[in-house]
């Protein structure tokens, strides 16, 4: 059986007189760290996933590198392979948050980029597709937009994630 001493007891009195003060700092140390820390947010179904054709030999992405590729300022993925960029349609609400959150333009800047485009280089703008997610899975290198609603696990991969702006 377990019996406790008077020295134990002592010692857990003075222990628990010495507690409600640290308690009392501990807990303005720890609101002070999470008001600090980024707020954890549940997944929107709105968010923009920028997603990858298994092939594609990138991991991850950044805004800048992809904005570059639908631009087709640049024709490789940065670690190496060719990179198709691929269009969800013109009309779409998903091409528009696409366009404003990665490209910048409006839609009449965006049509003014390729008529200059095709003008000087003879480019033409990237193939659009009404379901980029099944593009994607098909064309070997290519790098498109889907809304995470429409996105299936294990069908592309996912490159980086844009949250909905509300």
């Amino acid at each position: 059986m377990f019996r406790l001493k008077s020295r134990d007891v002592a010692e857990s009195n003075r222990i628990c007189k010495r507690i409600p003060g640290r308690t009392l700092l501990l807990a303005g140390l720890a609101t002070a760290l999470l008001l600090q820390a980024p707020k954890i947010r549940a997944e929107d179904p709105s968010d923009i996933l920028i997603i990858a054709n298994q092939s594609a030999s990138a991991s991850q992405i950044s805004p800048d590198v992809l904005r570059d590729i639908f631009l087709k300022k640049r024709t490789a993925w940065p670690s190496g392979g060719k990179v198709t960029p691929v269009n969800a349609s013109p009309g779409s609400d998903l091409r528009k948050a696409f366009r404003d959150h990665i490209l910048k333009m409006t839609t009449n800047e965006e049509q003014q980029y390729w008529q200059d485009l095709k003008i000087r280089k003879g480019a033409a703008e990237p193939p659009v597709f009404s379901q980029p997610l099944r593009a994607v899975f098909h064309l070997k290198g290519s790098v498109s937009y889907v809304f995470r609603s429409q996105y299936k696990e294990g069908v592309v991969k996912v490159l980086l994630v844009i949250p909905a702006v509300k």
